[in-house]
C-alpha cells in the first residue's frame, strides 16, 4: 500500500513541477525576456515569424525565456540586498 501511495504522490509532484515549469518559464519568463531581447538586438531578434515551440525556431523562444529568468534572478537578488 505504501508503494502505491508513494508512486501516486511522486506522479502528482511531477505533474505540479511540469505545470509550474510551463507556466513560469515559458509564459512569465518568455514575455519578460521578449522585450529585452528586442531592445538589445534593435528589433531583429526574435523575428515575428518565430514560434516558441516548433522546429528550429524554438531556439529564439528559449533565449527569450532564459533572458527573462536571468532578469527575475537579478531583480530578486537586488531586492533581497545581495548587491548592497
Amino acid at each position: 500500500m505504501e508503494d502505491i501511495l508513494g508512486e501516486i504522490f511522486r506522479g502528482f509532484l511531477r505533474v505540479i513541477g511540469y505545470i509550474l515549469a510551463e507556466i513560469f518559464f515559458w509564459t512569465i519568463c518568455y514575455w519578460l525576456g521578449w522585450p529585452i531581447c528586442k531592445l538589445f538586438s534593435f528589433g531583429r531578434y526574435p523575428k515575428t515569424t518565430d514560434i516558441i515551440y516548433f522546429g528550429e525556431k524554438g531556439r529564439s523562444g528559449f533565449w527569450c525565456a532564459a533572458t527573462g529568468l536571468i532578469v527575475i534572478i537579478v531583480l530578486s537578488l537586488f531586492f533581497l540586498g545581495a548587491f548592497g
